[in-house]
């Protein structure tokens, strides 16, 4: 199996660039890694120049197409990218040509999979994506490239039930099928008997993520410790930026900045928990990320894909944000965190395993083209 995968945020990953960096992008690099390890040759198709960019050496394909530079503004989509993309696909000729998250490149990659005759696949990246708020998000124009892709994808990976059974509905002779994000967990020697220091929270600063909630909570437990993994976008949102205006102001929250992905787990394994104040998700590779090392998350119902925080007792949920500084203190007072440590790494170990999941991935690519 020949795979392509799109992506550009991907390289951020790959650079350790002092940049936000989505969910996403940590997500696909696992699903890479878990590909190769199956015997599969695979391509990352991003921009020209992309691969002397890192300094790492990778076991797969750098597919380079157009320079982010050249081209007239108003028409180099048509002119100039478009047909660098095509060029660079039909060169590397893929057996499947995938993408994930809602982009333009949902409806593009679709179109040009449909011209070389290759199945294209989707993977969803957000609850957003599917349920119609992304339309107050995006332009007409941008939206109707986008849901092009959808309608016109080979097959769509969903990250939850949730999506599915909206995508399903909606495109019932479509081939869809529900993959949890994969991880890939290692025993770390600061997982066990590691002191706890603090409450976590890991995120870019954007309106989903409800930084005002954060900063409520935050007053609200003065006596103790926030730490906040995250950065700012190149613009902030009004609700992100009120949120952060009252969190500078606390002395006991403290911003820690972008995490690397290799720093993470050391990270939040000296939390007691990770908290989540998102207004929506997809699934949170930060879950996985607290679960391999033992750490509890808590969230309001707002976000509980699939209900595993609640059936796999992984973590709290609550009904509203109000409820949370309670369940907060009573998790670090009661030291009810320890309950959790190995029900958490045994649920990821189970659950979560990047082979098995890349496995039956390849398995729904191949069934959706018979």
């Amino acid at each position: 199996m020949k795979l392509l995968y799109q992506s550009f945020e991907i390289m951020n990953l790959l650079k350790n660039a002092d940049v936000p960096v989505g969910g996403a992008a940590v997500e696909w690099y696992t699903w890479i890694r878990a590909f190769r390890k199956l015997g599969c040759e695979f391509g990352l198709l991003t921009w020209r120049g992309a691969s002397n960019a890192v300094k790492k050496k990778y076991d797969f394909d750098f597919v380079e197409s157009y320079d982010l530079n050249k081209g007239i503004p108003k028409i180099r989509l048509i002119t100039y990218r478009i047909p660098s993309f095509y060029k660079s696909i039909k060169k590397y000729n893929p057996d499947f040509i995938m993408q994930g998250c809602a982009t333009m490149n949902t409806g593009i990659l679709a179109f040009i999979a449909k011209l070389l005759g290759k199945p294209f696949i989707h993977r969803i990246g957000s609850d957003m994506d599917v349920d119609g708020r992304i339309d107050r998000t995006f332009s007409k124009w941008y939206l109707s490239i986008y849901y092009y892709g959808i309608r016109n994808a080979s097959h769509i990976s969903c990250q939850n039930k949730y999506q599915y059974n909206i995508l399903i509905k909606r495109y019932p002779n479509k081939s869809i099928s529900i993959l949890h994000n994969p991880y890939f967990i290692k025993e770390h020697s600061y997982t066990k008997n590691n002191e706890k220091e603090y409450i976590a929270w890991v995120g870019n600063f954007r309106y989903e993520k409800n930084l005002p909630a954060l900063a409520k909570i935050a007053v609200e437990l003065p006596q103790y410790k926030f730490k906040i993994a995250g950065t700012k976008f190149a613009k902030t949102d009004e609700d992100s930026a009120k949120g952060l205006v009252k969190l500078e102001k606390l002395i006991n929250v403290e911003f820690v900045g972008h995490i690397t992905n290799d720093s993470i787990p050391e990270f939040l394994s000296k939390a007691y928990c990770l908290l989540n104040t998102s207004r929506l998700e997809g699934f949170s590779n930060t879950f996985l990320e607290a679960w391999a090392v033992g750490v509890p998350v808590i969230s309001t119902k707002n976000v509980n894909p699939d209900n595993i925080i609640t059936d796999y007792n992984v973590g709290i949920i609550t009904d509203s944000y109000e409820d949370l500084p309670q369940v907060l203190d009573d998790l670090i007072e009661r030291k009810k965190h320890k309950e959790f440590e190995q029900r958490c790494i045994e649920y990821v170990s189970n659950n979560h395993n990047p082979i098995k999941l890349a496995e039956k991935f390849l398995q729904d690519m191949k069934d959706c083209i018979k």
